[in-house]
């Protein structure tokens, strides 16, 4: 009897009788006479241990949800996020699924617990979901006005009661405490267009996605805020374990300079190093 022969029909409960008849030798109380017969039985143990260990050894996949952001989320599977999630999930053995959607749908299938993880989410903007301590990325929140408003420009106080634009789903006004007249607008060049016509007087964007350099001559970029980005988990048995695993996986590529190197890789680490930095900081301090 070759223990191994009926392996592609064996189920996992008869696994232990047939290692049994690797141990005890054939049914019939014949035993193995030889030192061969030996050698030839171990080899067949070896090799019976090790399709038993991968068959339950499979590549888990996980579903992340992410919006179409330039260095962050592209749909051939590049961006600074999907970067990072592979570098914690993969060497785990898990394999990583893009679905590229709007943002809040995005928000609304993991919350809904129909996918494992969305990525870009601000800090308890979603209910009903798991976030991690640790952040990946921050907006680099920045304001585009016109050149002529500059002089009057006093940071954030400015903003209060002013006519400002943001792109929809985009939820600064949970972030930043100034009241303001706040509209949503569908496409950033449609934004950069109500500003130069005098319609609005500010436009809140991440300057990292949006250079100065790209913008009309007769408008100006000023740095704003760092507001923190985080994945949020599913409230499922699977989106509680991966929620698990990302502050350990976080402080691991942080301290090893792993993170740093994937913002280099995708050209934004000019724009980050004030937040990686910080994120260096953070990770070597002692665990509580």
């Amino acid at each position: 009897l070759d223990p191994l022969a009926k392996w592609g029909k064996c189920r996992p409960g008869l696994c232990f009788s047939m290692l049994s008849v690797c141990l005890n030798g054939p049914s019939g109380g014949e035993h193995l006479p030889s030192a061969i017969s030996l050698r030839i039985f171990m080899v067949r143990l070896f090799l019976f241990c090790c399709l038993l260990i991968t068959s339950f050894v499979r590549a888990d996949t996980i579903h992340v949800y992410c919006d179409d952001w330039p260095g962050f989320c592209h749909r051939d599977g590049k961006g600074v996020y999907l970067d990072v999630v592979r570098a914690i999930y993969e060497p785990l053995g898990h394999e990583v699924k893009l679905h590229m959607v709007p943002y809040k749908r995005a928000l609304a299938v993991v919350s809904q617990k129909e996918g494992d993880m969305a990525m870009g989410v601000y800090r308890g903007e979603v209910p009903g979901v798991h976030q991690p301590d640790y952040p990946y990325s921050a907006d680099y929140v920045s304001v585009v006005m016109q050149k002529r408003w500059l002089p009057h420009w006093a940071g954030e106080h400015s903003l209060k009661e002013q006519e400002v634009l943001w792109l929809r789903g985009w939820a600064f006004d949970k972030f930043i405490p100034e009241p303001m007249r706040w509209f949503e607008i569908d496409s950033h060049e449609m934004a950069l267009q109500l500003l130069i016509k005098g319609r609005y007087r500010y436009y809140l964007t991440d300057g990292a996605l949006y250079p100065e350099g790209s913008l009309p001559p007769e408008l100006v970029q000023v740095f704003l805020r760092w507001i923190p980005t985080y994945p949020i988990f599913a409230d499922t048995p699977k989106g509680r374990q991966l929620h698990g695993l990302w502050d350990p996986g976080m402080r691991t590529l942080i301290r090893q300079g792993k993170l740093a190197e994937i913002y280099r890789q995708n050209k934004l680490y000019d724009y980050y190093q004030d937040f990686l930095r910080e994120q260096v900081v953070r990770a070597n301090k002692p665990q509580p």
